[in-house]
């Protein structure tokens, strides 16, 4: 499928170069290193939506309470 590429500025050719090299670096990988990688991601994701905010309430709560004293 021909895709018109928005840079006209590079030609369709070293595009296509580049996905391909993507494509192929990416299919060097291992599928226990995917995995592990995808575990890690998640945990650093679950860090960052779920500890951090909870972590920021508890600090916010100790903070508040120093106040008051």
């Amino acid at each position: 499928m021909a895709v018109t590429p928005v840079d006209s500025t590079q030609s369709s050719t070293d595009t296509q170069a580049q996905f391909d090299a993507a494509v192929d670096s990416s299919s060097e990988m291992t599928d226990e290193e995917l995995t592990n990688e995808l575990v890690s991601q998640g945990v650093i994701i679950g860090g960052q939506f779920i500890l951090m905010p909870k972590a920021q309430e508890m600090l916010n709560d100790a903070m508040s309470d120093d106040d008051d004293e």
